[in-house]
């Protein structure tokens, strides 16, 4: 026996209720559910913790289960995605950074080898990546997308470099 973690992504004819997530949660307690509802209140997931042989004997475990609770609830839902990881790769994910790596400005002058001013002109450019975030610090950017945009610039002819400064 292996622990799987299964995902299953459904979309129902009426609202989502948070009474119906608590109910669906209480009755997939054996699988350690954990329930999710779209803004929309008509689309939801149910993440559940199941025990089996393979990823395909938990997939069915948990699609009848969630089938079963959507029937009893008396909620058409169509499934609309489904996943199955198994315990590495489920730890894996959340051992992933949720947000992507940022810099500002002064990491940016750092990496361009430029003052900060000079970095912050540089943004200034349309051909600049936008920003990720805003604060009230200043603007933060995707490190990997601003190293991408100033490898393209040294790629650049110092002509064409002259006409984008």
């Amino acid at each position: 026996m292996e622990t799987w973690y299964i995902s299953i992504g459904f979309r129902t004819t009426r609202p989502f209720s948070d009474d119906l997530a608590f109910d669906m949660s209480e009755r997939l307690e054996d699988f350690a559910a954990v329930m999710s509802m779209a803004r929309d209140r008509k689309s939801g997931s149910a993440a559940l913790t199941v025990d089996a042989k393979n990823w395909s004997a938990a997939l069915d475990l948990a699609h009848t289960a969630v089938i079963e609770v959507l029937e009893i609830a008396e909620a058409e839902a169509t499934i609309t995605a489904v996943g199955a990881q198994n315990q590495d790769e489920f730890h894996d994910e959340l051992n992933e950074p949720v947000y992507p790596k940022v810099v500002g400005f002064a990491e940016i002058a750092r990496i361009a080898g430029v003052s900060r001013q000079r970095a912050r002109q540089l943004a200034e450019k349309d051909s600049f990546p936008d920003p990720v975030i805003k604060t009230s610090q200043g603007p933060l950017y995707n490190i990997h997308v601003v190293q991408r945009w100033l490898e393209s610039r040294a790629n650049q002819s110092p002509s064409a470099q002259a006409n984008t400064a």
